[in-house]
């Protein structure tokens, strides 16, 4: 809801359900209001207007428009965001993006760049392309668990690879015979 206050550059928005719940006793920045029609008391929070969104897209064009998933807030975050990368599997003319701006779609004027980067939201999924890298989030997990495990992490796929095509590689991505590219731990991979 923050991000819709920021979208619409309101002060504050309401939300309903966090009136008797335990998140008014930890967290300060909650206040209520009174409704002046009702009457009755609600909770609002504050706007949320990140200075930078990274938003994940299947498909999108050198000019701006992407087309995300429609279950993602991504449009919302674009929008109340004082800059949007928007990071793409694939780029595509404008006219290939248009028709299905029914979808969740991403007007151009929200977004300041667009960044060309298959496989780019691993490892995490991109629906209708790749499923979420269930083994490189334990490996993440175990690895997490204690600073050295953790700095060997870090080395392997974040400090140790030097472009994004030796982080595919560290993460045992390869391209298939199509040209696209196939994850070895994943069921269907090679």
């Amino acid at each position: 809801m923050g991000l819709q206050a920021g979208v619409h550059n309101l002060p504050f928005i309401p939300v309903l359900g966090f009136m008797h719940s335990d998140l008014m006793k930890v967290r300060r920045d909650l206040k209520t209001v009174r409704d002046p029609y009702s009457g009755n008391e609600y909770v609002v929070v504050l706007p949320v207007i990140p200075d930078i969104a990274v938003i994940h897209a299947a498909k999108g064009s050198r000019s701006g428009e992407i087309v995300t998933d429609a279950t993602r807030n991504d449009r919302l975050l674009a929008m109340a965001a004082k800059k949007t990368i928007a990071v793409v599997e694939e780029l595509v003319e404008p006219e290939a993006v248009l028709p299905r701006r029914q979808e969740v779609f991403v007007a151009s004027v929200h977004i300041d760049a667009v960044v060309l980067a298959p496989v780019g939201a691993h490892p995490t999924a991109c629906p209708g392309i790749y499923e979420t890298d269930a083994a490189h989030i334990r490996e993440y997990v175990v690895a997490s668990k204690d600073e050295q495990g953790f700095a060997a992490y870090l080395e392997k796929y974040i400090f140790g690879p030097q472009n994004h095509d030796q982080y595919l590689e560290a993460a045992s991505f390869h391209r298939g015979d199509s040209g696209s590219y196939m994850l070895g731990n994943l069921p269907g991979g090679k």
